[in-house]
């Protein structure tokens, strides 16, 4: 089962705006020394595209907490390590279509801190900040992340 971390933006506490789980059994774990929780390589505005190279597929379903209705045209953000490049490098940003999903294909992921991760977020004023680190395995080709969002404070 994959393990995944929920991270909040610096200086901002949790709140009740924050959901990082990625099933309904799956809570987010909390920071530790090995993976602090306000560090994750996190730059705002990652510049828009449709791709960060091919191998690997991450895709997801945003869904607003009020009725789990989809969210359209909501920006989310993808970033990892993979062969071409550090986490700073292999960044993007996305839009979710009429039905709430997102997609986008990137070079497989390669270790980063001794294993291989992607991280999906949601930083936009209009809901609540979601960050999610997600490890996979390096034969891994998809990775589903779904955020479920609230209103910002």
């Amino acid at each position: 089962m994959p393990r995944t971390w929920g991270n909040r933006a610096p200086n901002r506490p949790p709140g009740p705006s924050h959901s990082a789980k990625t099933r309904r059994d799956q809570a987010p774990l909390q920071g530790d020394e090995e993976q602090p929780r306000w560090h994750n390589n996190y730059i705002p505005d990652a510049p828009r595209r449709d791709s960060l190279g091919s191998g690997f597929v991450i895709t997801g379903l945003v869904r607003f907490t009020d009725g789990c209705r989809p969210l359209e045209g909501v920006r989310i953000q993808v970033w990892l390590a993979t062969e071409t490049g550090g986490e700073q490098d292999n960044r993007a940003s996305v839009r979710t279509g009429s039905d709430g999903r997102y997609r986008i294909e990137t070079a497989p992921t390669v270790p980063q801190f001794g294993e291989p991760n992607i991280h999906v977020g949601y930083d936009d004023r209009e809901y609540g900040e979601v960050f999610i680190r997600r490890v996979v395995d390096l034969d891994d080709e998809r990775a589903a992340v779904d955020l479920t969002l609230a209103r910002g404070d």
